[in-house]
């Protein structure tokens, strides 16, 4: 089966991006329109090594996520000199954040929570990312138990799940049309191509008897919109509904038809493959604390007798980005007063705060402007407690799993390590959507002063009724007493001197620096939105064939694995090795590929990452 290998997210990305971009040369002078239009994308043009040592160049990054993490390690294995690294928070990590922030050695209690990335799962274009966790950083994972058949489900107040049967069916029949490929067949189409097919323009099903019926473009409709409109059969309200509650969240049929397909599909082989998914022991923050070490080592990489030690810049939100074309600069303003100028500069944040910067200096393209406000974003709410006594495990024999519900702690997350009969933190709640909006509305603004968080505090109250209302009916293993909000109430972890406190709570639509959880796009986003980021900008010369740029937008959002720690990490590699291209280093963008540190592993190069296509991403990029 072509899933096997084969990420569905990079094959459609690379096929939509293939043909906008096979568009524009088919339309360009480098096509002899004589020959008629072209089928394939030749070789780009080569381009000649720019003028200087490019290895000298200073250089900027934006965010100190894993995306602008990885970016600078690979930047330093490449042998970069003069990198610079600027953080809006007081830390690093971005959406790595674990509660409390994590210690380095043992940590055997396992008294925190992951309030970001948690999980990954071991899919195969997920290798890479696990590998660099455990090869480069020499971080430890563990097994994260994604599901256990002891953890109660409520739908409707009822211990039963919702029949998500008539949706699988309607997804099946998608899947199939291109899971089922024989990719040993030399005439079958790819992959990508026969995904990017189903998702174009195709005769509208629901207009009978026309000598040309109209046409319809898939990836314009929401799921929900697909649903009860062209599906076949198509979708009531209700049957919409109850497909939404099996499958996601209130409200995430809103997203697009190729969001909803891709997802499916993705857990779906996860499911049916019975992937493993792995957790990092210490917490996720674990990862880009390590790579802050990694870039401040001089000791780092090792086959470099010297290397520079690079310190993340702290606190130092960026307000202004604006290009000087004379001296063919960057200059970056900070809310500290600072005002640099670089060669080239990388930006990594999220689109919130991208978008808060005065951008009116660096003219970029209408097209990508609107991407920076337009790209939705889905909204996460987390909700942990810390109990005296692991009573899920005593009482009810759960290690690990999932409980799922349309409470409004929609989500209840049990941890996977052997958590004993002694204290505990349990994940009472994790929500996306609508229902996260409506559960961050309980959650304290950290950030006023005197502000405290209680064991009486409302989102506590609501979350232990919740469980109550999710376990009233299961009897306790051995004969014992089920649980009641008294014996609850009364496991709370109630020292003011714990680090951990009562529980703890984030909403990530309510995080300054985010604005928002992770990329879910939007109808028509992926066809539009993700091809229109890929480019570099801020060109000294439109007219030229090989002019240089000094400005990119990298980040999670921008990948086709986005809502992915590893769409971090390859949007930063593609945008790297695009650029790297650009300024005649094709044997940097080998050696990245070369390495047994970045990309896929040895040899590969991240799925989504294609040198030919995105030599001529870099080579049409001053047309934009």
């Amino acid at each position: 089966m072509a899933a096997a290998t084969t990420s569905l997210r990079a094959a459609y990305a690379k096929a939509i991006l293939s043909r906008k971009i096979l568009h524009k040369y088919n339309d360009s002078s480098h096509h002899d329109a004589k020959l008629g239009k072209a089928d394939a994308l030749p070789e780009p043009p080569r381009i000649a090594p720019a003028k200087g040592s490019v290895l000298s160049s200073s250089i900027c990054i934006v965010g100190a996520g894993t995306c602008g993490l990885y970016l600078a390690m690979m930047l330093k294995f490449l042998g970069f000199t003069n990198v610079q690294i600027v953080e809006a928070s007081d830390e690093v990590g971005g959406r790595c954040f674990t509660w409390p922030k994590p210690e380095p050695g043992p940590n055997p209690d396992h008294f925190y929570y992951d309030i970001g990335a948690m999980r990954i799962p071991e899919l195969p274009w997920m290798e890479g990312t696990l590998n660099f966790i455990e090869g480069v950083l020499d971080l430890k994972t563990e097994n994260y138990a994604y599901s256990d058949d002891n953890a109660p489900v409520l739908y409707r107040y009822k211990h039963e799940s919702i029949d998500g049967s008539k949706f699988e069916d309607a997804m099946n029949v998608v899947a199939s049309k291109f899971l089922e490929i024989d990719p040993s067949d030399p005439k079958a189409p790819t992959f990508a191509d026969a995904f990017a097919d189903w998702l174009q323009a195709i005769p509208d099903p629901t207009v009978k008897d026309a000598p040309n019926p109209p046409k319809i473009l898939r990836d314009n409709f929401s799921a929900r919109a697909w649903l009860m409109t062209k599906a076949n059969p198509s979708f009531s309200y209700a049957e919409a509904a109850d497909a939404e509650l099996s499958d996601t969240s209130t409200g995430l049929f809103d997203m697009s038809l190729t969001e909803t397909v891709i997802d499916y599909v993705d857990f779906a082989y996860a499911k049916k493959q019975k992937v493993p998914w792995r957790r990092i022991e210490g917490g996720m923050q674990m990862v880009p604390n390590a790579m802050a070490e990694k870039l401040a080592s001089k000791d780092w990489p090792s086959l470099r007798l010297s290397n520079p030690s690079w310190q993340v810049t702290l606190n130092s939100p960026v307000t202004k980005l604006s290009y000087d074309a004379s001296a063919k600069q960057v200059s970056v303003e900070t809310s500290t007063g600072s005002k640099t100028s670089y060669d080239m500069v990388f930006n990594t944040t999220a689109m919130g705060p991208l978008q808060r910067m005065d951008l009116s200096g660096l003219n970029l393209p209408d097209m990508v402007l609107d991407a920076i406000r337009g790209l939705s974003y889905d909204r996460a709410t987390k909700v942990a407690i810390k109990f005296k006594q692991a009573w899920w495990k005593t009482l009810y024999n759960i290690s690990g799993g999932v409980s799922q519900s349309d409470l409004p702690i929609s989500n209840v997350v049990y941890p996977s390590w052997d958590v004993g009969d002694g204290p505990a933190v349990l994940m009472v709640s994790y929500s996306w959507a609508q229902d996260a909006t409506r559960m961050g509305s309980l959650v304290t603004d950290y950030s006023v002063p005197g502000v405290e968080r209680g064991k009486d505090d409302a989102i506590v109250t609501l979350c232990l009724n919740n469980l109550l209302q999710l376990f009233d009916g299961i009897k306790p293993v051995d004969g014992q007493d089920p649980i009641t909000f008294e014996s609850l109430y009364s496991l709370l972890e109630d020292d003011p001197a714990d680090p951990f406190g009562t529980y703890h709570a984030w909403a990530w639509s309510h995080d300054r620096w985010t604005g928002g959880a992770f990329a879910l796009f939007g109808p028509g986003q992926f066809q539009n939105v993700y091809p229109s980021c890929q480019h570099l900008l801020c060109p000294e010369d439109p007219q030229k064939e090989d002019t240089l740029y000094h400005f990119a937008l990298a980040g999670e959002a921008l990948s086709a694995h986005h809502a992915w720690i590893c769409g971090a990490f390859d949007s930063a590699y593609t945008t790297l090795a695009t650029w790297l291209h650009s300024v005649g280093l094709d044997e940097m963008v080998q050696a990245l590929k070369d390495s047994d540190m970045f990309g896929d592993g040895k040899g590969k190069h991240v799925q989504e990452f294609d040198e030919n296509l995105f030599g001529w991403v870099a080579h049409f990029s001053k047309d934009l």
